[in-house]
């Protein structure tokens, strides 16, 4: 376990963070999984205005991040949709990331527990989340937290923008 952990909502001065964090994790993904490498990976400036358009929606969007001694070391992308099976708010982690130097030391765990806890407080009726089928020590974390594994895969087209 790492020192002092705090996670807490992202804001416009984690920028610079996030944006590392998330070109680090595509290089992880990309090497790690061929699909990833069929889709183009945003330059820097395209995260940059990423990132502040996720921050105007935050009714759709939120993203935490983790600190540790005062230092961004990881993030998760979230969004809301309302699930009809739950007959409510469903919280869907969409992307979890805790820098290399800095995993199993108990933060990916703190910080999914604190996502958990947001979800109570603020109404939501589940919290979902998906992990490639190859990532055992995800698939291990989630379980641990009391996540089911379901039988379900995530389909996903890629829809180009014409601009």
């Amino acid at each position: 376990m790492s020192g002092n952990i705090t996670v807490r909502k992202c804001d416009s001065k984690d920028e610079s963070a996030f944006v590392k964090l998330n070109l680090d994790f595509m290089r992880e993904a990309m090497a790690e999984n061929p699909y990833w490498t069929s889709l183009k990976a945003p330059t820097e400036q395209e995260f940059n205005d990423i990132f502040k358009e996720a921050l105007s929606m935050p009714e759709h969007i939120l993203i935490f991040v983790a600190e540790t001694d005062g230092k961004v070391v990881g993030y998760a992308n979230t969004w809301t949709a309302y699930s009809i099976w739950s007959r409510g708010k469903a919280l869907t982690i969409d992307d979890l990331y805790i820098a290399l130097p800095y995993r199993r030391r108990g933060i990916g765990e703190k910080m999914v527990e604190c996502l958990i806890e947001f979800a109570e407080k603020n109404g939501y009726r589940r919290v979902q989340l998906h992990a490639e089928l190859n990532n055992d020590k995800a698939h291990s974390l989630y379980r641990k937290l009391g996540f089911d594994g379901e039988g379900m895969m995530f389909f996903m087209k890629t829809i180009e923008i014409q601009e």
